[in-house]
């Protein structure tokens, strides 16, 4: 049975803001295939004739990647897609854009905790959702200079895969809905409610209040806890005291307080 039928797709097409969809039974990297088709240096203009929002989709995606050198485990019974949208289009201003990947994580978590009203779903900043203390799903938003404006938002939720063949290390720190509720879901569905939730995040980040954060800080894993965090150049400890409207995390350290844009969390 294949993993997403025809009708499926012709829905996630009408009940969501995408333009256009391309689709494959399997891929490596739904973030790679859209990056390179995207880059003029392997297809010249290369957006001419496909309206934006595209969805990447695949119903197996076997070489997916995280932040930096991280892999995604995406087995099948998860969910996998990139999302290319123009910025320019939903009016999200150039200093806003490192907001996109916290407010498709809100978007993500607050779509399964529909689904999941019983369990405790929480935000790892930047780019990871939670749910009963293991992650659930990953965001990696990228972008290609030679294509100013456009962003790629990959996105990988563990729905109805297990974890059961994973490394003892993936074991230990994730999980599924499946594993965490043992029902299954709808992968269209699921799809077409979290693309739903994203579009209306992504245009509370162009509204630049940034009000969508205060609904972010509820679900904030770190904050209180001391974490350890590496900014690419060194790693600074401290205990993490919020998230703020920029998308800061804010870290007090033994030196002082200190705003960090970026890294990734190695220990909390």
């Amino acid at each position: 049975m294949l993993p997403f039928t025809a009708d499926d797709l012709k829905a996630i097409q009408t009940e969501t803001f995408i333009e256009h969809l391309d689709y494959f039974e399997s891929l490596a990297s739904t973030n790679t295939w859209a990056l390179n088709t995207l880059s003029p240096v392997v297809n010249k203009n290369p957006t001419r004739g496909i309206n934006l929002p595209r969805l990447v989709l695949t119903g197996r995606q076997t070489a997916g990647r995280g932040r930096g050198s991280n892999a995604w485990w995406a087995p099948e019974g998860g969910l996998t897609f990139s999302l290319v949208v123009d910025v320019s289009q939903i009016l999200i201003p150039f200093e806003q854009q490192p907001l996109i990947a916290l407010a498709t994580g809100l978007a993500v978590c607050e779509t399964l905790e529909k689904y999941l009203p019983e369990y405790t779903l929480q935000l790892k900043w930047p780019n990871d959702v939670y749910l009963q203390s293991k992650k659930v799903s990953g965001i990696l938003v990228e972008t290609d200079a030679s294509q100013p404006g456009l962003v790629v938002i990959g996105v990988g939720v563990n729905l109805n895969n297990s974890f059961l063949s994973a490394e003892d290390a993936l074991q230990s720190v994730g999980t599924s809905l499946y594993e965490t509720t043992r029902q299954k879901y709808s992968l269209a569905t699921t799809l077409i409610d979290l693309i739903n939730g994203i579009e209306n995040r992504l245009y509370d980040v162009a509204d630049e209040k940034n009000e969508f954060m205060s609904a972010w800080r509820q679900y904030c894993l770190l904050t209180g806890k001391t974490i350890r965090i590496n900014t690419g150049r060194e790693s600074k400890q401290g205990e993490c005291l919020e998230v703020d409207d920029q998308g800061f995390l804010i870290l007090q350290t033994e030196t002082g307080i200190e705003r960090i844009i970026s890294g990734s969390i190695e220990h909390f």
